[in-house]
């Protein structure tokens, strides 16, 4: 769905147009622990290049000079499109809204005492956004696809780990330190006073990340998607282990739709996005809430994150644009 219509009819769809010379590029961003995805969309919505590079590791942050790196490099390749208006960069962090500090990012060595946007719009010559990733995905989901004229959705992503992004009226609710959607610290199990203090990641995240999922077939050693392969040959113990990781993940599903009864809850993620999956968890959950749910799997893929940063990087230049000529006309 990463075509060059896909951006375009979502900001079509949202009403929004770009400024009205039609002149400039807007970069989204989505960074993660193995690799980094970045696009360039121009203000109508289409696609003009991706770029995609394994992730820099170290321990001064190496990764805050790639980023502006990589988009320089395709803003050099497109400079007749303009300048390049907006910068927005998905992190697997809590983001504050406030302070701009980033935190909860076990998987990635990135600064924590200082606002990212300002680290990196150092090295760009534009504003710059940084949000939590899976936020980003849940918003691309909102706009451009299965959340489309909905008011509320809730994306849940399984992989790695597990996070959530939740959008509501067309808008992300961050909370009010930006951890909202941290799903993964849900304090799960029998006695999580006593377990919460020596959890990997978190409670909830322990029971159903990629190393929990291993650790249940074999020497623990098999790759996630070999045991989904497996499963679907026709090996009982692989899918036992699917049975018990659906399971797992309809408590803290259940726990979303009771808190924030969204219209749509969408899975995603290496894990999340398999049908097979979303089909157990929804049986799983019919027998936790006395009401039905709506799950489906997400349909726009891998590059979410990087379409949701290009679509929200597009939506609020519309939104300035057309806050300025409402002020002109008063």
């Amino acid at each position: 769905m990463s075509n060059i219509s896909t951006i375009a009819s979502g900001l079509r769809q949202a009403h929004q147009p770009c400024r009205a010379d039609g002149a400039g590029v807007v970069a989204g961003v989505d960074l993660g622990g193995t690799k980094i995805l970045v696009g360039l969309a121009d203000l109508e919505g289409r696609i003009l290049a991706k770029a995609e590079e394994p992730t820099e590791h170290g321990s001064e942050a190496p990764v805050l000079r790639q980023i502006p790196r990589m988009i320089m490099s395709l803003l050099q390749q497109h400079r007749e499109r303009g300048p390049l208006l907006k910068a927005v960069v998905g992190v697997p962090s809590a983001v504050s809204p406030s302070t701009g500090l980033a935190s909860l990012s076990p998987h990635l060595a990135i600064p924590s005492d200082r606002p990212l946007a300002v680290l990196l719009a150092q090295a760009l010559p534009c504003p710059v956004v940084v949000e939590n990733d899976v936020n980003l995905a849940a918003y691309a989901e909102a706009t451009l696809g299965k959340g489309r004229n909905r008011d509320s959705l809730a994306f849940v992503a399984f992989g790695t780990g597990v996070g959530m992004g939740l959008v509501v009226g067309g808008t992300l609710f961050r909370g009010q330190h930006g951890r909202a959607g941290e799903l993964g610290l849900l304090p799960l199990g029998a006695n999580p006073h006593q377990t919460a203090p020596h959890a990997r990641a978190g409670l909830f995240e322990d029971q159903v990340d990629s190393p929990a999922v291993r650790s249940l077939y074999g020497d623990g050693t098999l790759p996630v998607a070999e045991i989904f392969a497996r499963a679907t040959a026709g090996d009982a113990q692989a899918a036992a282990v699917i049975e018990t990781l659906a399971k797992s993940a309809s408590v803290g599903i259940a726990s979303v739709q009771a808190l924030f009864d969204p219209a749509l809850i969408v899975l995603g993620g290496g894990i999340g996005s398999r049908r097979e999956f979303v089909s157990a968890v929804t049986r799983h959950l019919s027998v936790l809430l006395p009401f039905a749910t709506q799950i489906e799997a997400t349909g726009i893929g891998p590059e979410a994150g990087m379409l949701g940063a290009l679509m929200l990087g597009l939506n609020d230049l519309a939104s300035i644009e057309n806050l300025g000529q409402r002020e002109a006309v008063q």
